[in-house]
């Protein structure tokens, strides 16, 4: 049996959406960083990043997007060019809004790709790595920070704590903004996003943030209160890359 057999086996991952360096930085130092094993996916260059992903605190890995109008280009190919120069070591990566076709993972398994985190759950139990078709490794998401805004809106973290404890890989999937707005409601950071322009967008500094961030109740709280369940619990916290190489090991427990 592969150890998420077992026991709850936690993964946390950041997409970082075009966030200014102060909301990465931000939201890093805010979630326990270091400690997490973090991967981040990758849209732009970020200094910070690249300073942890060469010191291997981090692993990082790509967020193309593929959807009309995209600045990463007009062809699938030409959107993975440029994400490699991003992150040119990269062997997983997650679309922007979860966006596939066969085409796009037979690309990507072609050129070497090991693995791909693209398909978001609503915090089902039980989940384990499936392979796709193309051959790349699918691992599922557990919980992400928009989605579980959506599934619940009251943020009641109580009703939460059953799926945690059971077995099954729980990756936890989270955007630097959100966690840097604590956001509270799905349309806050849009509405935060949508009053500025890009320029703005991309340089938001942490005066605004201060100012900006959501005080009460939000999605970073409930981040928060599932890194110290899995810290309290003593539960496996691992890599994404770990994850991958123990489903093809066939490492057991």
């Amino acid at each position: 049996m592969y150890s998420w057999d077992e026991e709850p086996v936690f993964c946390f991952t950041s997409d970082i959406d075009w966030a200014s360096e102060d909301i990465i930085q931000y939201s890093h130092h805010t979630l326990s960083g270091n400690d997490l094993k973090l991967t981040y996916f990758n849209t732009h260059t970020s200094p910070f990043l690249n300073e942890l992903d060469q010191s291997e605190q981090i692993r990082m890995l790509i967020h193309p997007n593929f959807l009309p109008d995209s600045s990463h280009g007009t062809s699938f190919k030409e959107v993975i060019d440029y994400c490699l120069k991003l992150a040119s070591n990269a062997d997983g990566f997650r679309s922007h809004r979860y966006f596939e076709v066969n085409d796009i993972m037979d690309e990507f398994a072609k050129r070497g790709f090991k693995f791909v985190s693209n398909h978001c759950t609503q915090c089902e139990t039980y989940i384990k790595p499936l392979k796709h078709r193309s051959g790349l490794l699918s691992i599922p998401i557990f919980l992400e920070d928009g989605g579980y805004l959506l599934m619940d809106a009251t943020l009641n973290f109580s009703s939460l704590i059953h799926r945690l404890e059971t077995p099954g890989l729980k990756v936890i999937n989270f955007h630097p903004a959100h966690m840097a707005f604590n956001t509270p409601s799905f349309d806050y950071t849009r509405a935060i996003k949508d009053s500025m322009s890009r320029q703005a967008w991309n340089n938001l500094a942490t005066p605004q943030i201060q100012k900006i961030e959501h005080k009460g109740l939000g999605i970073r709280n409930i981040i928060q209160q599932v890194i110290e369940f899995a810290f309290s619990k003593n539960h496996t916290i691992v890599s994404m890359h770990k994850i991958y190489n123990e489903y093809m090991t066939g490492s057991t427990r």
